[in-house]
Formats: C-alpha cells, structure tokens, sequence
C-alpha cells in the first residue's frame, strides 16, 4: 500500500527541478536553460498517491524514465510503485488492476498499445482514479483526463529538416523507417516528417527507396490516418531493434548499387537508429549516410560523438516527469492540470501540455547534452571545448567488445569500463556485437586496425568468438576473454571471471534451503549452449541439486532429459548439452517467458502448487517469475537470478523474486583492467585459477559472489556501495 503523505515536499521537488529546467519553452536548436525557482507555498491538505505504468524495462529509455520518476519522487519523501508491462497489453491491465487495489488516486501510464490500453484506463476511471497518458496518448476511450506529452509533430518536422538541410542537388536516396502502428506517436512522428520531406520527394530531391506504399503516395501533402498506415505498416520497426536491423538489412539487400552511396534514413528513435546505421555502415557501397533519431539515449550521444549518428531530438524527460507530477497534484487538490494543447483520441479531445523539443547534432551536443545537466561529460569520451570532437585515435590501448546493449548488465558494464579507463587517463572504445558473432569478428577486426594492443572480449558465442582472438593474436594483441570463456582455441592470453560453478551452487543451496519433505516441484531453466558459463552455473546447480533429486526431495517437472539423467551426480558436457538444450532461456526475456508458459500450459495442478524454479540470470528470473505469479494454481514459488540487476532488486524487495547472485562488476572491471595494464607494461596478471577451454588452460582471476536476499540486500547491495538507497522503494 502507498502511503499517505503531505504535499509540500513534492512541490519543493518541483521547485527544484524548475531551477534546472526552462521557464519558458525553448526554440527547437535550443539548450534548455535554467529559470529562476518560484517561491514555495504552504502545504495543500491533500495526499497523493500515484501508480506508474511503463512499457518495458528492456530499453534504455524507459529504464531512465523509471529512475527519474523514483529519484523524483522519493526525493519528495513519497512512495512510487512503478511496474513494466514488458510489451504485454494484458499484463499492462493486470498492472492497473493491481495498483487501484492499493488505493491510487491517479495513475500515470505510457501505453505499449494506445487503443488496447483503453480498457486499463477505464478500470481506473471506473474506481475514482485519474488518468494521465504519458508520452504516448490511449486512443479511444473517454478515460483519459490528461495528456503530458512533447510535441511528437515537431519531432518529425526535426527529422524532416535535418535531413533536408544536409541534402544537395536532386536524387538523393531516401529510407523511411516508422515505429509500431499500435503507437500513437508513430502516426504523429510520421506526419511531422512527412510534412517537411513530401515537397522535397515531389520535386525530386529526394528518392523513396524502401516503400512502395510511400511512393505510390508521394505526391499527396497531406495523408490520412489510414494511408500513413499503410506506409508505416511496410516500414514499422515496432520499436525493437532486432526487426530495425533485420528490415534494414532486407532493404540493403534488394537495393543496388545506385541505391546507395550516400543515403539519407529516416530512424524513429535513438534505439532503432544505432541499429539500422550499424547495418548500413557495414554495407560496402554505403559512402555516407545520415539518420535521425530521438531520445537523446546516452548510447546515442556517444555514437553521434563518433559520428556514427547524425542527429537526436532531446526530449528533456526531466521536464515530462516534472509536468506528469505537477498534473497529478492537480487531480488531487479537485482542481485541472494546465492545458496549451489537445489531441483528439478517437474519442474525445484530450487536454494536453507538449513540451518542446531539442534538435542534437555533432555541432550542439556539448551545449544541449552536458551544459543542460542532462548528462555528465565523463559519461562519454571524445567531447572537447564547446563541441563534440572527434574521438581520439586508439593507440597502445584498450578496445572492448560487449554482446549486446539491449541487456541492463552490458549497458552498467559499458559505463564502469568507461568510467573506469576515462579516470585513469585511457583511451576506450566500447563496441557491441547485438548478438551476432559476425558483427563480433567485424568488431574486433576494427579495433585492430585503430591499433589496440589489448582485447577485452564478453563474448556472445564462445566457440564462434575464437576467430575474433585468433584475429587479434595474430595482430599481436593480447586478447582477455571477460565474464564468458572463448573456447576451442590457444589464443587466449587471460580470463577474467567469477567462480561461475559457486554461481550455480549459490542457486542449488538457497532452494535447498527452502524446501521441505519430499516431492517439491523443481523447474530448471538455463542460459544459452553457445556460452561456456551456461555449462559452469548448470554444473554447480547440478551438483547441489542432484543428490536432493535422487531422494526425492525434488521432483522435475519440465525436463526429460534431466530426468533421464537425474541419478547421475556427474555430468558430461554432452549430457548437460542435451538438459540446456531443452531448457535453453537463450539469455532471452521473450524465449523464457515463452518457455514458461508451455511448461505451465503442459503442466497439472499437482505439478504447480508451491514451485521451485532454478533460473539462469535476473532478466530470464523476472521474465519466468511473472509468468509463474500469473498463474492461479501456482501458490508460492522460489525462484534464483544473478547480476544483481536493478530491476531484480526491486523484485526482491517486493517478494516477486527469491534471491539474486552479486557479481561485483566493479571487481571484474578492475581486475580486466588491471591485467590489461600488466599485458601493456610487458608483464603477466596475476592468476588464482585457470579454466580448460577445450584448447587450453586459459590462466584466470576468478572473483567472489554473494547471495542476495530480502533478508540482507541492503547489506549486500545498498552498504557496499553497489546501487543507492535512493534507486529503490520499500527497502527493509
């Protein structure tokens, strides 16, 4: 349940963040500038009480909303509940559902499908509660009271300028990319772009390259709702980055030569931009392109920094978090929020206030990025003076490869090593692989060509990645294989890494722990075959696990091949190859999820009840634990995890997860660095262990863990030092 608090901190919060935002809305080249504070009032009368809805957690974006929504509100001495409906419109209903029970007075939603989530803000309409739609507008419904929104019209008009702005001559090429029809904004993005680029493709400045339903339009000024459909229909990138990297790659593919050169992509955000771009800079008759973007995501600021981005429209969500709180406290005081807008949402004409927006380039980014507050400058390298510089060149340095951004443990990871080479005066360059083992070798191949003389490398499949080492060993660069082990090659000089066996047993103990009698019903899930870790958890599960399987302690309920096995208390690789197999999560929220909702389809009654479920790491643990709590017949479960991500914690803290495994990621920054160092000096890290990769016995550092609970995550987490107090809600 919230509690109840006074008003008054939440306006000196408000007061506060006034002081670092603009009083007065800013041109769109503009950086936000700092007001003068109004002066404080006496505390209203009036409680507030507040449910947050989000999207997903698995993008950037949102992860940043929900810290700034927390940081705000906690600031002001309120309790916030702030769920994720991970892309999932019944799950986003539940949420609502869930938070009337607990007695808000006004919710704020940013709805993964405007027209589905119609039904949750009638849920909430229907108990007393007010509904604010935020950032994107719920279509029809007469539910929603209240719009906070940026002007997503003249978000696409930015698009539509810059890329006109940087054309010359006529023919140029041209690539639209949209964002999921189920979004409102997608249309009101679209429309701003359209406005701008339709003359400029009717007098042929520009050529359409990707979408028959835009040419067969291209002469139309103004198109309806249904004939933007069509055209986004053809070129949704449904927000995810894969389906932006798949479709650019599709269109690449049927493109010629004449189709290419130099290039202009219209991207809808920040997220499917560095998608899209990494896939036409690989492209080899690509000479130059320019993309948009929006969002301002850090990974984008940097990649605009390097020129790897050309553009992004900063929405200050300081100034949206602040306008939603500000609009909540005016539901609760019996009075209406302020209003310079509406948008008609099928239904009705919902009142709004549409912030203004920032246009970010190469020119400007110092000015709208880091003189605004919006981020720190040592969150990035290559920045100088008042403008972006270009990034240094790499010699006798550090180059990274990482598997994928799309994860928060790689994105925290991505900024330690930054962080951590940046104070210590080293030049960094930090690349991503987005799951691909070609783009890994493609990645490491670049690096070695700006002259690092040390590999760190996470890699996404440890037998594909030994090309890659072998590829750096053979350009005399020392190649540390970071957190997964590179197998089935002697071009590994070093392993950093935790005792990943201890990772699995830390799981085994804590179910053992909290079983009783016999019978329990055991799930067992694991990480991806490609990683040699999935192999080293599992093996340290197993031996825990096993002798508690044979007598019958547990019982197996979604594994033949684990029960073909469970008598056997040492496994081959072979046999733990066919139960991973089986029960393979893929590192991926979307397959475990999936994969827990057929075991549970397949599963009876008996078989749920209370449920033990051995997890492989805390994106795959919340994904399988939700699945698990939504199911009528499953009365308690116990469920591990590791990395100790933030989102997990939270879990923890709320009983939706068991335990987590902390793997300090600031020890295994500093032991990679370290023996980066040690390569460079011409010296040998220090090693405590070593792990046979098929080929080799790789020398290794492996760092402790630690067992996270309810009983002792401020301890482990908050007094370590790990994450602030400050980053969570209802901490025992």
């Amino acid at each position: 349940m919230f509690q109840k608090r006074s008003l008054y901190g939440l306006f000196a919060l408000l007061v506060m963040l006034a002081m670092v935002l603009s009083a007065c809305q800013p041109a769109a080249t503009a950086a936000p500038q700092e007001p003068a504070a109004p002066e404080p009032t006496a505390a209203p009368a009036s409680t507030l009480a507040v449910g947050i809805v989000l999207p997903t957690r698995d993008e950037p974006r949102w992860i940043q909303d929900e810290t700034r929504f927390k940081d705000a509100l906690t600031a002001a001495g309120y309790d916030v509940q702030i769920l994720f409906s991970q892309g999932d419109s019944a799950k986003e209903k539940d949420n609502v559902e869930s938070l009337i029970s607990q007695g808000i007075k006004v919710l704020i939603i940013c709805p993964q499908d405007g027209t589905a989530a119609a039904a949750a803000a009638e849920a909430a309409r229907d108990a007393g509660v007010k509904v604010i739609s935020y950032d994107r507008l719920i279509r029809d419904t007469d539910a929603v009271d209240y719009y906070v929104t940026f002007d997503s019209v003249a978000v696409g008009e930015a698009w539509g300028n810059y890329l006109v702005e940087n054309a010359s001559g006529t023919g140029n090429n041209l690539y639209l990319y949209a964002g999921a029809a189920s979004d409102n904004n997608a249309f009101l993005f679209f429309e701003g772009a359209w406005n701008v680029l339709q003359p400029k493709i009717a007098d042929g400045t520009f050529v359409i390259k990707n979408s028959s339903e835009a040419i067969a339009l291209q002469d139309k000024a103004t198109l309806t709702r249904e004939e933007m459909a069509k055209i986004i229909g053809q070129v949704t990138t449904e927000w995810k980055f894969d389906v932006a990297k798949n479709l650019a790659e599709a269109n690449l593919t049927a493109a010629g030569a004449a189709d290419k050169g130099t290039v202009f992509i219209l991207a809808p955000n920040d997220g499917t931009a560095r998608s899209i771009a990494d896939v036409f800079a690989a492209d080899k008759d690509v000479t130059q392109y320019f993309v948009t973007g929006q969002d301002a995501e850090k990974a984008s600021v940097q990649y605009i920094i390097d020129g790897k981005q050309s553009m992004t429209v900063l929405k200050d969500v300081r100034t949206l978090v602040a306008d939603a709180i500000t609009a909540a406290i005016a539901f609760l005081e019996g009075g209406t929020p302020e209003q310079t807008n509406s948008y008609n949402n099928g239904a009705v004409d919902v009142p709004a206030k549409p912030s203004a927006i920032v246009t970010v380039t190469k020119d400007n980014v110092k000015e709208a990025i880091i003189d605004s507050g919006y981020y720190e400058a040592s969150e990035f390298t290559g920045l100088e003076g008042g403008a972006a510089a270009p990034a240094p060149e790499i010699t006798g340095s550090v180059g990274i490869v990482l598997p994928t951004r799309d994860e928060p443990r790689w994105i925290q990871d991505e900024t330690r090593f930054k962080d951590a080479l940046t104070a210590a005066g080293y030049d960094v360059q930090i690349l991503f692989s987005q799951g691909d083992s070609a783009k890994e070798k493609d990645n490491v191949e670049s690096l070695i060509s700006q002259g690092i003389k040390v590999l760190i490398i996470c890699p996404q499949d440890g037998t594909a990645a030994a090309a890659a080492a072998e590829a750096a060993r053979d350009a005399g660069v020392k190649v540390i294989s970071y957190d997964r082990l590179i197998r089935d090659t002697d071009a590994v000089d070093y392993y950093v890494t935790f005792d990943s066996v201890a990772v699995g047993e830390a799981w085994g103990n804590y179910l053992v722990e909290n079983a009783s009698g016999t019978g329990n019903n055991l799930y067992l899930y694991a990480g991806a075959a490609s990683d040699n870790n999935a192999f080293l958890f599992f093996e340290g599960a197993w031996n825990v696990l096993q002798p508690k399987i044979a007598d019958g302690t547990f019982v197996i309920k979604n594994s033949s091949e684990a029960i073909a096995l469970q008598d056997k208390a040492t496994l081959t690789r072979e046999e733990m190859a066919k139960i991973i197999g089986q029960v393979t999560t893929e590192w991926k929220f979307d397959v475990a999820k999936n994969l827990a909702e057929a075991n549970l389809t397949a599963a009876g009654a008996a078989d749920k009840g209370t449920v033990f479920i051995l997890a492989p790491n805390d994106g795959t643990a919340r994904s399988i634990a939700d699945v698990f709590a939504a199911d009528k017949d499953v009365t308690q479960y116990f469920v591990t995890g590791q990395d100790a991500e933030k989102a997990s914690v939270q879990y923890i803290i709320d009983g939706k997860q068991s335990m987590t495994v902390l793997k300090d990621v600031r020890t295994l920054v500093a032991d990679a660095i370290t023996a980066a160092i040690a390569f460079l000096e011409g010296g040998t890290p220090e090693q405590t262990n070593s792990y046979n990769n098929g080929a080799v016995d790789v020398p290794a550092k492996p760092s402790a863990i630690v067992t996270v609970t309810k009983d002792n995550v401020k301890e482990a987490i908050i007094d370590s030092g790990y994450y602030e107090a400050s980053e969570f809600t209802g901490l025992p």
